[in-house]
């Protein structure tokens, strides 16, 4: 009878066995499928990557190693200056060779992010190159990091954890003020099997070929947005970062939008649209239901620190508090703060949701009523500068701004259907 019982037991442990090395086969079957798909996509980021370098490189095939139009040639010769003289004279150095016979100082009314990081590279990454050469392939590198950057924008929102969530339920969990979990399973950070990767190969391809980034990032063109668009798009993608769903610590990620920030307005006056886009999406969140504590750590890191770092730039200075188009991401960086106190003192008295709604929106009104006032207090020492000619010409036409300059930029002009019938 034992041998008869053992042999069963091991009978039956041998099926029990099968189906667990089915298993396991299958399991390694699916995770070589995986990293064979991973590998195809790289390969073919790889293939992208490599044709944004090859395109961006036609000026130079054409024309030689030159620096082209007279905003990179101005650029340049800042680059050489503080190459040759450091940052101390860079942001002392007047120039009286320039708008004669009133000169100009450039230390203090340039944007110098992209000199210093061509500097930089001359320094550190390529010391045998000339910087002439370095200003020239400046566009073309810049041009290809923005494209995996835009990539990994696209990449991050395409990942389940991101984009599992319909309007439907926003809305519900606006009404009922909770915040249903993802579908998708909590540790999902990342899914070979999902669009996310065939999504962000796609979007590079495009941004490799996108006319609008083409033509500010051509070997040659050693000009702001050439940089900016790098340090813009990493800003955005940063941000995303730092609101992934799954991750409760990803708001540390809003020191890094607060870098990418930084670089953003230390190279290109565009940052204002940059900060406003951020600080819209911010107010989105709060009143799609999305604001938790998460949330507030991204922007409270993302605004301080790039606000601080932004005001150290000395063609900025204290702008960020007090030109009008700045104003609202402040406030919103106000209102976060509000929200954040009314939320503890909600927990503290164990308010319901409807209690504690209606707390928020008593202390939220009396904040803003304080600001208010404290606004037209400032208002008539004129401690609130105007709107710059860049965003009025946006609202008003391009001739009466008041600024030539702007007004006689083609690119801040509008476009009417009869020029374009003309044409």
């Amino acid at each position: 009878m034992s041998i008869k019982s053992n042999s069963a037991a091991t009978g039956s442990e041998k099926a029990a066995a099968k189906p667990a090395a089915a298993s396991n086969t299958t399991s390694i079957q699916d995770s070589l499928l995986q990293w064979a798909w991973i590998g195809a996509y790289s390969y073919a980021a790889f293939i992208v990557l490599r044709a944004a370098y090859t395109i961006r490189l036609g000026a130079i095939e054409s024309y030689g190693i030159v620096i082209h139009e007279f905003d990179p040639q101005f650029n340049y010769r800042c680059a050489e200056y503080l190459y040759e003289n450091g940052a101390q004279r860079f942001f002392k150095w007047f120039d009286h060779t320039v708008w004669y016979p009133l000169g100009r100082p450039v230390g203090t009314t340039t944007y110098p992010g992209m000199q210093f990081t061509a500097v930089w590279i001359k320094n550190h990454v390529a010391k045998a190159m000339p910087l002439y050469d370095i200003c020239v392939y400046i566009p073309v590198w810049f041009g290809v990091i923005a494209t995996l950057v835009t990539g990994m924008i696209a990449y991050e929102a395409s990942l389940p954890v991101n984009s599992s969530k319909s309007a439907v339920d926003f809305l519900f969990d606006l009404i009922t003020g909770t915040k249903s979990p993802p579908k998708v399973p909590a540790n999902a950070s990342w899914a070979p099997s999902s669009p996310a990767l065939e999504c962000a190969v796609f979007t590079m391809a495009m941004m490799s070929i996108l006319p609008a980034h083409l033509m500010r990032s051509m070997g040659g063109g050693f000009d702001n947005e050439s940089v900016a668009m790098t340090a813009m798009v990493s800003t955005f993608y940063f941000w995303m970062r730092s609101l992934r769903a799954n991750d409760s610590r990803s708001h540390w990620f809003g020191i890094a939008t607060a870098v990418a920030y930084f670089y953003m307005v230390a190279t290109w006056g565009g940052y204002v649209f940059v900060l406003n886009m951020i600080g819209v999406h911010a107010a989105a969140l709060v009143f799609s239901g999305r604001f938790d504590d998460k949330v507030y750590m991204a922007y409270t890191l993302f605004y301080s620190i790039g606000t601080f770092l932004a005001m150290q730039v000395p063609v900025v200075g204290w702008t960020p508090l007090k030109s009008l188009e700045q104003l609202g991401p402040l406030a919103i960086f106000g209102l976060y703060q509000v929200l954040f106190v009314a939320d503890r003192l909600a927990a503290a008295k164990n308010l319901n949701q409807f209690q504690k709604n209606v707390f928020r929106a008593k202390l939220v009104c009396a904040s803003a009523t304080v600001a208010v006032a404290l606004a037209l207090a400032l208002a008539p020492s004129g401690y609130f500068g105007p709107l710059s000619s860049r965003v009025r010409g946006l609202f008003v036409k391009h001739t009466k701004t008041g600024n030539p300059l702007v007004d006689s930029v083609a690119e801040h002009q509008q476009a009417s259907a009869s020029e374009t019938q003309a044409r």
